[in-house]
């Protein structure tokens, strides 16, 4: 064989294998997140000034974490894809017969589709899920609520064990009263790119629906088992509920049941002298710059606890932060008991501020509202607060040194009223 036609078959290879090479999509890397826990109250935000007015965000029907854009490419969950088969080597012999053409499924697209879904488990009546529903841009509306979908960036993964991945999203339900639940839904891709609803995902003997952190970080898939951040159970109106539970969900016999974690959430003694704040779930409350505020869950074992926040600015990742209680203490105002205690905050970049919380009876768990915080006002840490007769006296360290500042507590849930520096 001449060089020249050597050369011609050398090089005809080299084009083959760059074309077969560039036909195998990179595998998207899973995305970073951020218990809270972002909350709706009568599916409206409710904000907070540092005097007192809450705003909720929870982690969980909101709570969760807006994609802003799910036309991105599905999250995989598991092993990376394998590494793509070499191309043909120069020895090999072209062949006149046609190649035929890489099939190439269509990407799906949770947001711009028909799906024949299932009841909404426990709230058909207010939600009107069921049957073939069109969603376009996310959402659709029936006959008594809006329903929205892929608000939760599509997580790849295997989830009955045959060929083919299936996709996992968020779906949730707003009707004109305070119903907004969110339901993990799963879906079956078919070649085609055709979807169709396994079902829904989060199912426990105890509640068919969650107060849950619907992000990918809270979200994690292996052998088949769906894990996920929980707080409790669903509840149309009031502050959210807080236990922080992982439990697991599986697909079996053509239906999602939870496979492993508890199964019952628990609630605090009413009396707060009877509560344990080192082994309890509470609300923390974080005020915000511009006054508003959000709510994080905080279920502590031995003093210790976790929350994923949100820094400064709630279009941005959320960081984890262990959280430490504090001595708690009782101030008996005119309206009922004040308690109060510093909880200490962690991020994993070993950055620590604190907080001093005033808790009160409000719902299931101790509501906490920000006193004070270290990184505001001067101050660099708070060591101790303190009952002194009828004022709160918090030890704090600015740059003049220690300092002594005086709280008189108005009333329960009240602002309080600093009378000393």
């Amino acid at each position: 064989m001449s060089d020249e036609l050597d050369n011609l078959i050398h090089g005809a290879f080299t084009e083959f294998d760059a074309t077969e090479r560039s036909s195998h999509l990179p595998t998207p890397g899973a995305g970073a997140v951020r218990h809270t826990v972002a909350f709706r109250r009568k599916a409206r935000l409710t904000t907070f000034s540092v005097v007192g007015a809450l705003l909720i965000a929870v982690p969980i029907a909101a709570y969760a974490a807006n994609p802003r854009g799910n036309n991105s490419p599905p999250e995989l969950a598991g092993s990376a894809s394998p590494t793509a088969p070499a191309g043909p080597t120069a020895t090999a012999r072209p062949t006149p017969s046609h190649t035929p053409p890489t099939t190439v499924v269509p990407p799906a697209d949770v947001r711009n589709t028909t799906l024949n879904l299932p009841a909404f488990p426990g709230l058909e009546n207010q939600c009107s899920a069921k049957g073939k529903k069109k969603f376009v841009n996310g959402k659709a509306t029936t006959q008594k609520a809006e329903l929205t979908i892929g608000e939760l960036r599509p997580v790849t993964a295997d989830l009955d064990g045959v060929p083919g991945d299936e996709l996992l999203t968020t779906i949730s339900c707003q009707n004109d009263g305070s119903v907004h639940p969110t339901q993990l839904l799963a879906l079956k891709v078919a070649p085609n790119g055709e979807l169709t609803p396994m079902g829904y995902v989060v199912n426990s003997p105890d509640a068919a629906n969650m107060t849950a952190e619907f992000s990918r970080a809270a979200i994690t898939v292996k052998n088949g088992v769906v894990r996920l951040v929980v707080y409790g159970v669903y509840q149309s109106d009031g502050w959210m509920p807080c236990d922080r539970q992982v439990r697991g969900y599986g697909f079996h016999d053509g239906a999602f049941r939870q496979v492993d974690g508890p199964t019952r959430f628990r609630k605090p003694s009413k009396d707060f002298r009877k509560i344990d704040f080192r082994n309890t779930g509470f609300l923390m409350g974080v005020a915000n710059s511009d006054g508003s505020g959000n709510l994080y869950c905080v279920t502590t074992v031995n003093g210790a606890g976790e929350a994923d926040i949100y820094d400064a600015d709630s279009t941005k990742d959320r960081t984890h932060y262990t959280i430490t209680i504090g001595d708690v203490s009782f101030y008996e105002a005119r309206d009922g008991l004040v308690t109060f205690a510093v909880l200490t905050l962690r991020s994993p970049s070993g950055k620590v501020s604190q907080t001093l919380q005033s808790f009160r009876q409000d719902g299931d768990y101790p509501l906490g509202q920000p006193i004070l915080r270290s990184g505001t006002a001067g101050v660099s840490r708070i060591d101790k607060a303190e009952v002194h007769g009828d004022l709160v006296q918090v030890t704090v360290r600015t740059s003049s040194g220690q300092q002594v500042w005086s709280y008189r507590p108005n009333g329960v849930g009240s602002p309080w009223q600093r009378v000393t520096s």
